[in-house]
């Protein structure tokens, strides 16, 4: 590896990314006003390229080009170069991302984009290879091109900066329309039009798992009893939890795989994947009862504890595909290694995770689990007993993996993606009962309000415990779900109180008052749109008038949930023409027409109000507020919400149930509260 004789301008940067650059000849600049006057002042236009530090691709394009000393003097005689972190700067990556998809069809990082000195993109791509090859043309071959055209024929380029700005201002605009089941019953449609009967998941390779679509799926068979929505959802689950995107001795699940079968996985792990595929399994466990999906739901979470949890209560943002060995040695098995391991249990397992001498990846073999006979009956011995011994071969397998060259952890807690592993780990809580990591959702909570804020206001992240970064909207609406999680699982006024403080702030920073929406970041800029839509990821607007419609009937405040109605007509249209790129945004359009529960449960303590809080933690209904109120907590909690109202602890447990602005007659038997709280008769 050839590396620059001294630092570039990244040096001094906290992005593990950007620090991955900081030895590059090419002379990289972080994002900001001296990178940008300074093209300006030198009339050069910019190479902007963005990844990020478990991006396989950006590795190799870094190795290539950008440690190449004479691409180096090519990008520092024509260009003023750029280097940022998308998981920093989730709206320059939109943004520009849009941008090049506009331009080419196509999209992914490493994003490389030719910017005039006003910002304004007017060509561009993702990957390029150092020379020409599988009919792409070589990066250096592109630089020469581009500084061509803006000496030459500088006109048309920004002509055609002109053009693809215009474009984007235009697919920024959001035309409105009205909310009806009809545009639920549109999500689903279009779903199940996608879903793969014979695999699982939506779509052909490379398959995401998409847990927001598999979330909306259970969501509409909840209210619907439709049986195609949630076999949808159940056989994606568990195509899934077999195949080799999981990883089945450390826990949690790969990026993506790279084909239709869930086999052969792009090895990176991120946290927003795990927390939000571990919620999803724990709504699948709710609405079926089968205690598999508990289990991958639990191992996940261990997984974002012991692999991505800082010593002070956040999570690292992601684990590497590579080491120095290459992409997937690290988890990848010979029969021969297991059996050094595992002794005579070696045939045993190999048997039960398809573990071959051939392999299938590589000569190795990507652990999948063979579905075709019952473990029972594989390795003999009653549940308790099979899983017991499973348990104890995958312990010794994974102690043994930990001393094989590790990938590398992006090392950033971004307060967003903190948000959603708060959310995982309270929802793990309450409805699995698992103490640990509610504990933990709540240090994870404490550290983003002590470490990721300034003034009471959100930082984006922070690297060793130094934060910055202004808050984006996901900032705000992931991490306010979060709290409102946290909130629901252990009725802790104080995060209500949160949750209310920092939506306040919200709206007033973010919240468009002319035309309804939510901003995506905070700067008034080319780059600040409203975003919508819902990928890995969901949109930061689809979580907050979520949060909003929540938080409104908790605190007893309409305006909240008026600017939800509002928000979510602006994005109607949108809805309606891509239903399936929304699955988020059309739970909050399930809250605000078919309604959602609050439940309050009064008892003299915890303990007596156990079985009634036991019934509501097992029934799936998103959006479902929770207040258990004892003798202990019900003044500080009539402080922070009117559903106390009236309702004062006693000696015997009652539950209340209400919904739509209706209340039922007080529950005084569990019997009762079942009836009252199923989504199609109560």
């Amino acid at each position: 590896m050839v590396e620059g004789e001294k630092p570039n301008f990244l040096v001094t940067e906290k992005s593990p990314y950007l620090l991955e650059h900081a030895m590059n000849p090419v002379e990289w600049r972080p994002w900001g006003d001296e990178a940008l006057n300074k093209s300006k002042n030198d009339g050069k236009p910019i190479l902007l390229s963005i990844g990020y530090s478990t991006c396989h691709w950006c590795h190799v394009m870094r190795s290539e080009s950008f440690e190449d000393a004479e691409t180096a003097r090519i990008i520092n005689k024509n260009f003023i170069p750029i280097k940022v972190d998308r998981e920093e700067r989730p709206e320059l990556d939109s943004y520009y991302m849009s941008a090049v998809q506009s331009m080419t069809g196509g999209g992914g990082w490493p994003l490389t984009v030719f910017l005039t000195p006003d910002l304004k993109p007017f060509y561009g791509g993702t990957y390029f290879p150092p020379e020409p090859r599988f009919g792409m043309p070589g990066f250096k071959q592109v630089l020469e091109f581009v500084a061509r055209i803006w000496r030459e024929r500088r006109d048309e380029a920004l002509a055609s900066s002109e053009q693809v700005s215009q474009a984007l201002l235009e697919q920024g605009k959001q035309s409105g329309g009205e909310l009806t089941k009809d545009i639920l019953a549109s999500g689903y449609t279009a779903l199940a039009s996608i879903f793969d009967e014979r695999n699982g998941g939506f779509g052909g390779a490379p398959k995401f798992p998409l847990p927001l679509s598999t979330d909306f799926m259970l969501r509409y068979h909840s209210r619907n009893g439709t049986e195609l929505a949630l076999r949808a959802a159940t056989k994606t689950l568990d195509e899934m939890a077999r195949g080799g995107i999981r990883d089945h001795l450390g826990g949690g699940f790969h990026r993506y795989a790279t084909d239709r079968v869930w086999l052969v996985p792009h090895f990176e792990k991120m946290l927003y994947d795990n927390a939000l595929l571990a919620k999803v399994y724990i709504e699948a466990f709710q609405v079926t009862g089968a205690r598999e999906y508990a289990r991958v739901a639990s191992e996940t979470i261990g997984w974002m504890i012991s692999e991505l949890r800082d010593d002070k209560g956040g999570f690292y943002s992601a684990q590497d595909a590579d080491t120095a060995e290459g992409e997937g040695v690290y988890y990848t098995w010979t029969p021969e290694e297991i059996g050094r391991i595992l002794g005579s249990d070696a045939g045993t397992f190999c048997s039960l995770y398809g573990i071959t001498r051939g392999g299938n990846f590589e000569g190795r073999t990507i652990l999948h689990a063979d579905a075709s006979q019952s473990l029972e009956k594989r390795i003999g011995g009653s549940e308790a007993e099979v899983y017991a011994k499973l348990e104890g071969w995958k312990r010794k397998l994974y102690e043994a993996r930990l001393k094989r060259p590790r990938p590398k952890t992006d090392e950033k807690v971004l307060t967003s993606w903190n948000g959603l592993a708060i959310s995982a780990l309270s929802m793990s809580g309450s409805v699995l009962g698992d103490v640990e990591h509610l504990e933990k959702a709540a240090e994870a909570a404490e550290f983003v309000l002590k470490v990721n804020s300034r003034g009471g206001n959100l930082l984006r992240r922070s690297v060793g415990g130094e934060a910055g970064l202004d808050g984006t909207l996901e900032d705000y609406a992931f991490f306010v779900q979060g709290l409102l999680d946290l909130f629901d699982a252990t009725s802790d006024p104080r995060w209500l109180k949160e949750a209310e403080r920092l939506t306040r702030i919200m709206v007033r920073v973010f919240h468009d008052k002319k035309d309804g929406g939510f901003y995506s970041s905070q700067e008034e800029a080319p780059w600040r749109r409203k975003e919508d839509y819902d990928g890995p990821t969901p949109s930061g607007n689809s979580v907050a008038v979520n949060n909003l419609i929540r938080l409104a009937e908790v605190i007893g405040d309409s305006a909240l949930r008026e600017l939800a109605a509002n928000a979510l007509k602006l994005f109607a249209s949108k809805m309606e023409d891509n239903p399936a790129g929304h699955s988020c945004m059309l739970g909050a359009v399930d809250l605000l027409v078919n309604g959602q529960k609050e439940v309050v449960i009064t008892a003299n303590d915890r303990e007596s109000a156990k079985e009634m809080t036991a019934i509501v933690r097992a029934t799936f209904m998103p959006g479902m507020a929770t207040i258990v109120a004892t003798q202990k907590n019900a003044a500080a909690l009539a402080k922070a919400t009117p559903l106390l109202e009236g309702r004062s602890p006693g000696k015997k447990p009652v539950a209340y149930v209400c919904e739509n602005f209706t209340c039922k007659l007080p529950a005084t038997t569990p019997d009762q509260l079942r009836e009252q709280l199923n989504p199609r008769t109560g």
